[in-house]
C-alpha cells in the first residue's frame, strides 16, 4: 500500500489487534504510517448486534447463521447454496463500521486492518472500503517505513478516534457475538449454538433439515478455531489461551478507563444508516 500526499486515510482496526499488539502503541504506530484517523471496529459490531437482535426477535421461520465471517459465507455459497437464505442479512462489523465512517469521515480513504485474508473478498463485494490489509501486511509496512514499537512522539494522539464500544471488544473470540447480543428477552441460551473450526462447521451445515438445525434458532459460528484471534494472518507470538486473556483484559481496561471519554458510540449516531446486506 502506498500513501498519496493528496489523500486522507482512515484505519478501521479489527478488535483482534490486541491479541498480538500493545495498546496504545499500536494506534501510535498506525498514525505514524500516515493514517490521520484510527477507529476501532467495535461500534460497527454494536450496530451489527442491534440489527441481529431485531431480526432474531421477529423472524423465527429458520435457524439463522451468523454472517460476519467471510470464509463461512463463501463456504455456504459454494457448498451449501440452499443455506444462503439462512445467513443473517446484516453487514459484518467491518461493513457496518465502514458505513458509519462514510457518514462521519466522508472524505477519507477507508482501510480495514485485521487478521483475515478473506476480508479482502468481502470488502470488494460490499464496496465502501478502499483497501484491506492483514496484520502480516501491516508488519511489512512497519518494517518498510521503520516504524518503531516504542512511542517516539508523545505528542501524537494515541487513543482511537470517536465512536467505539467497550463491551464488543470480545467480538473476535469464539462466541463473542452471542455473548454481547443481550438476547435474554428473545432467545434462550439453549437455542444458541456456538461453534468454531471448519471441521465442526461442516458437520453442522450437513445436519440442516428444511431450513433448521436441530432445535437451535441461532448459530454463532466462525471458521477459525478460537475465533478471529486465531486468524491466518496473525503472528502467533502468544499461545491462543494467552491471546484470549489479552482480549478480555483489554475489554476490562476499556470499561474502567475509557468509557467516559465522550467517544462511545451511541445508537443515535448511526441513525439513518441501512445495515442490511444481501448474499
Amino acid at each position: 500500500m502506498e500513501f498519496k500526499k493528496d489523500e486522507k486515510y482512515l484505519c478501521m482496526l479489527a478488535p483482534s489487534f490486541v491479541s498480538v499488539y500493545e495498546y496504545p502503541e499500536i494506534v501510535y504506530r498506525i498514525r505514524a504510517l500516515g493514517f490521520e484517523k484510527v477507529v476501532e471496529v467495535t461500534f460497527g459490531a454494536k450496530m451489527t448486534n442491534i440489527n441481529y437482535y431485531e431480526l432474531l426477535k421477529n423472524q423465527t421461520d429458520r435457524t439463522w447463521i451468523a454472517s460476519p465471517c467471510p470464509t463461512l459465507v463463501n463456504m455456504i455459497r459454494g457448498k451449501y447454496p440452499h443455506l444462503v437464505k439462512n445467513l443473517v442479512p446484516v453487514h459484518s462489523p467491518m461493513g457496518s463500521m465502514a458505513l458509519i465512517c462514510k457518514k462521519f469521515f466522508p472524505n477519507y480513504k477507508v482501510v480495514f486492518i485485521g487478521p483475515c485474508i478473506t476480508k479482502k473478498m468481502e470488502a470488494k463485494e460490499i464496496g465502501m472500503i478502499d483497501n484491506v490489509l492483514t496484520f502480516t501486511e501491516l508488519e511489512e509496512l512497519f518494517k518498510k517505513y521503520n516504524i518503531s514499537e516504542k512511542i517516539e512522539n508523545p505528542k501524537c494522539q494515541m487513543t482511537f478516534d470517536k465512536l467505539y464500544n467497550d463491551y464488543t471488544k470480545v467480538y473476535p473470540l469464539s462466541g463473542g457475538l452471542s455473548s454481547t447480543l443481550k438476547y435474554k428477552k428473545i432467545l434462550k441460551k439453549k437455542e444458541i449454538l456456538v461453534a468454531d473450526g471448519t471441521a465442526n462447521i461442516v458437520k453442522i451445515l450437513d445436519g440442516f433439515k428444511d431450513g433448521y438445525y436441530k432445535k437451535y434458532k441461532f448459530l454463532d459460528v466462525l471458521s477459525c478455531e478460537g475465533g478471529c484471534i486465531n486468524g491466518p494472518c496473525i503472528e502467533y507470538r502468544y499461545p491462543i489461551k494467552e491471546r484470549i486473556k489479552r482480549v478480555k483484559k483489554y475489554k476490562e481496561y476499556a470499561t474502567r478507563y475509557e468509557k467516559d471519554l465522550g467517544r462511545s458510540g451511541r445508537k443515535i449516531d448511526a441513525k439513518g444508516i441501512d445495515f442490511t446486506r444481501k448474499f
